[in-house]
């Protein structure tokens, strides 16, 4: 987008007075009689422009002040080309080094950064003095050449040639053709807003946010920009009052002084000085220039290496380790789900530590990957194939709790060749049936340490598909274009007012791309609500990496494990489909599931996860209360076991502190939800 430059106030030539006529100055030379009065002869041309120069030497003291003033100039530039913009880079890089106080991830982050930029600036000062002194030597060098060789009149004109020089570069403005006023108009109005497009210096471009704060009536202390990218400025407004998630409510409306596009504006506020609030203007596209996937030798990572994932906005690489991580990634139709998987799935598949399994009940999975993926599971006709493999990664997971002093691995599952973790990634989880819900919850909860862990993917973030249990355990949330509503389900509350905006990412439509493959990242190492952009890899090269790392050879499960769960996955195709029990059912055998099959659960507990799994049927509605929430499901349950399980005794049971189910009662109610083996 283009606009136009900044109107340049040009003087009122109507308003000028012209100066009142003169008498001419006698001058010297032959006196003629002309129309009865005296005139003098006139002098010819070149006389006359050297009288007039002769005049304007000695009325600026022959230049003298130009030339001092000239070499004052050229020295400032040389400084301000020597410093370019580093100190202020390292000074915004110390100002979030003193926000992050407390935080020690974030100081980690900051305190790298600083040694980063002043590591740069002394590069940028050693090669900037290296060619400064080698013009320096050649032009040196010339001149006294030129001194030795050419005798006093060169070097009566090379110092004439010096002092013209500091003269140019130092002459008045009205001296050097500038006829302006010297006022550049940046609007008609003083104080109106104008848009960031006209800001051609940080000055200009911390008045022009200050301007479209003040026309929303946002109160401030001072605006400072501290520095431009290619895509637009980062800005830093102080509030005087208010809080910051006043300025974010009114992101959409500043974009227009601003003229910026749609949800161009992004506020975030410092986690430390709530009186600060960093904005990114973004003109254009960060992501033009987006770096490939590096190209790796097969079982070339551990699960611990850090691997490139995606580029931040600033231009910064985020790399992550997925070790000891579950995680999330959610993203609407279109914003670039599949592509975060598969870059996911492409460096997990290279960890010669790491075992993939590729569940999708709703989709076709890591096709690109299949090659290289340990296990998968795909198709809406195998969900009692996913529920029996979260069966028995649920019983690993378990087993390796029991085998870490026997290995001698400490408090975590140390991965490695032969001992590797295991990765689920689970694509469409809204789609799997309550028990298999379960499984994947009682999985986040026991898995990490035995690094039987859990990657999640959906198109929305809903109550009953991703409740309190989920986001609780989750350590890792990736989110792309996506409803309001999603925020709070992956990010937790008021992550919204904290800048993270995922709902302001559009997914592609048709031929427009928009933000697919643009997501928030909260985990992992990234704190800072910055967009990024997931580094793709294509299905075809996909494909490729993989048959050559199903060549070289991938690793399994370790027997020790399998042993120790009393599992195989060899009998999979035995697994016979099975009928779908009733919802309430099944939602009462998930909440025993999810909590890791206690000995008993009272009827709060059992209904508090009912609630969170399907908030739509069992929730209090409007005006009910939760006991009478809570009663309704619990006839529902009755009603139910009647109808399917007539001799199972429903009615709850007292105990010591607590009234309810025990865990002998669900699984006679629900055959074990049917799964059975041959």
């Amino acid at each position: 987008m283009t606009t136009a430059p900044h109107p340049i106030r040009q003087p009122n030539l109507s308003l000028r007075k012209e100066p009142a006529e003169t008498a001419v100055a006698p001058v010297e030379g032959t006196v003629v009689k002309h129309q009865g009065e005296l005139v003098r002869a006139a002098e010819p041309a070149w006389i006359e422009r050297a009288k007039q120069a002769k005049d304007h030497a000695l009325e600026n003291r022959l230049y003298v002040g130009w030339t001092l003033r000239g070499y004052w100039h050229l020295g400032r530039r040389w400084l301000e080309a020597r410093r370019d913009d580093y100190p202020q880079m390292i000074r915004s890089a110390k100002a979030e080094l003193r926000a992050a106080d407390g935080d020690t991830a974030a100081e980690a982050d900051a305190r790298r950064e600083v040694e980063k930029r002043r590591a740069a600036y002394k590069e940028h000062r050693k090669w900037y003095d290296i060619k400064t002194g080698a013009w320096g030597a050649v032009a040196t060098a010339s001149a006294a050449t030129g001194a030795v060789m050419g005798g006093p009149l060169v070097d009566v004109l090379l110092g004439v040639g010096v002092a013209a020089v500091g003269a140019w570069n130092g002459r008045p403005a009205a001296v050097a053709g500038d006829t302006t006023s010297g006022l550049i108009v940046i609007n008609g109005q003083d104080g109106e807003p104008f848009p960031i497009a006209d800001a051609h210096t940080r000055d200009e471009a911390a008045e022009c946010v200050r301007r479209a704060l003040l026309s929303e009536g946002i109160n401030v202390a001072k605006v400072e920009a501290t520095r431009r990218y290619d895509w637009g400025w980062e800005v830093i407004v102080w509030l005087r009052k208010g809080t910051p998630a006043d300025l974010i409510a009114k992101a959409p409306e500043l974009e227009t002084p601003l003229d910026l596009p749609q949800d161009g504006l992004l506020c975030q506020p410092r986690r430390q000085k709530r009186a600060q609030v960093v904005l990114r203007l973004v003109e254009g596209d960060p992501f033009e220039k987006m770096p490939a996937l590096p190209e790796r030798k097969p079982n070339s990572l551990r699960m611990r290496d850090k691997a490139l994932l995606a580029l931040r906005m600033d231009g910064q690489h985020t790399d992550l380790s997925y070790l000891g991580l579950h995680f999330i990634v959610i993203a609407s139709s279109g914003g670039g789900k599949s592509v975060t998987l598969r870059t996911i799935g492409d460096t997990l598949t290279d960890c010669e530590d790491v075992v993939v399994f590729d569940l999708d009940p709703g989709g076709n999975g890591l096709e690109p990957l299949a090659a290289a993926v340990g296990l998968r599971v795909v198709g809406p006709d195998q969900m009692h194939v996913i529920e029996a493999v979260l069966e028995k990664l649920l019983k690993i997971a378990k087993a390796r709790a029991t085998l870490l002093g026997k290995l001698g691995m400490g408090d975590n599952w140390i991965p490695s060749p032969e001992y590797p973790a295991i990765v689920a990634l689970i694509d469409e989880y809204p789609q799997l049936s309550q028990h298999a819900k379960a499984l994947v919850v009682a999985l986040l909860r026991v898995g990490r340490k035995s690094r039987v862990q859990i990657g999640l993917a959906a198109q929305e973030a809903t109550k009953d598909s991703i409740g309190a249990a989920i986001a609780d355990s989750i350590a890792l949330g990736i989110m792309g274009p996506s409803r309001h509503q999603d925020i709070v389900q992956v990010f937790g509350a008021g992550a919204g007012a904290n800048g993270w905006r995922p709902d302001r990412l559009h997914p592609a439509q048709g031929e427009d791309p928009a933000d697919a493959g643009k997501v928030y990242i909260m985990g992992g190492g990234s704190a800072d609500p910055l967009i990024h952009k997931v580094v793709a890899i294509s299905p075809e090269e996909a494909k490729e990496r993989a048959a050559e790392r199903a060549k070289a050879g991938r690793p399994w499960i370790d027997a020790v494990s399998l042993e120790m769960a009393g599992v195989s996955f060899d009998d999979l195709d035995t697994v016979r489909p099975h009928d779908r029990l009733p919802e309430v059912i099944e939602l009462a055998r998930a909440a025993f599931t999810a909590a890791g099959d206690p000995q008993r659960m009272t009827t709060d507990e059992l209904y508090e996860y009912v609630a969170a799994a399907a908030p739509e049927d069992w929730a209090p509605n409007q005006d009910e209360e939760i006991d009478r929430a809570r009663d309704r499901y619990l006839q529902a349950l009755r009603d139910a076991a009647a109808a399917v399980a007539p001799e199972v005794d429903m009615k709850t049971k007292q105990w010591r502190g607590g009234r309810g189910y025990y865990l002998t009662t669900l699984i006679d109610l629900s055959g074990d939800l049917g799964l059975a083996e041959d």
